[in-house]
């Protein structure tokens, strides 16, 4: 074997040993955060599945912060659910005139990320704010009744 051929076979395997070394962890430590949420960030990880995001919790609420470079508020689209949000990206086909003629660059394409949580969501209070390319949700808790046992 050439070593041009085991530099091809050494590319082609790097994302399968990344990707178990990635399934050893989540399985072989304790998730800091909820297992759902843990296993959202795993899949959710790679380049090709959407864009990146962050969430911070305190006793009343989640902050989330989405990374959307470049692209508008009126493109984005956000679903609210009891204990998820689904962040929604239309990215639309740009077109000039060349020479006579319209041209499309790249073409026209969605991403999208579902975040679980693991309290209820008090979707009446949901806050959004779009600036510089950076998305924050405030996303406040519901907060149950604590019930004292005789």
């Amino acid at each position: 074997m050439t070593s041009s051929e085991k530099n091809n076979n050494r590319t082609r395997s790097e994302p399968f040993t990344h990707f178990i070394n990635k399934m050893d962890r989540l399985f072989s430590e304790r998730p800091p955060k909820g297992m759902l949420q843990s296993l959202d960030e795993f899949f959710g990880s790679t380049k090709e599945r959407g864009f990146p995001v962050e969430i911070q919790e305190s006793n009343s609420e989640y902050i989330l912060t989405a990374t959307l470079p470049g692209i508008a508020r009126n493109q984005i689209s956000i679903d609210v659910l009891t204990q998820a949000v689904t962040i929604s990206v239309r990215q639309p086909e740009k077109q000039h005139k060349h020479h006579g003629m319209f041209q499309k660059d790249g073409s026209r394409g969605s991403m999208s990320r579902t975040i679980t949580f693991q309290k209820p969501i008090d979707d009446a209070h949901v806050t959004a704010r779009h600036r510089d390319g950076i998305l924050t949700l405030h996303l406040p808790k519901i907060r149950g009744n604590r019930i004292e046992i005789n």
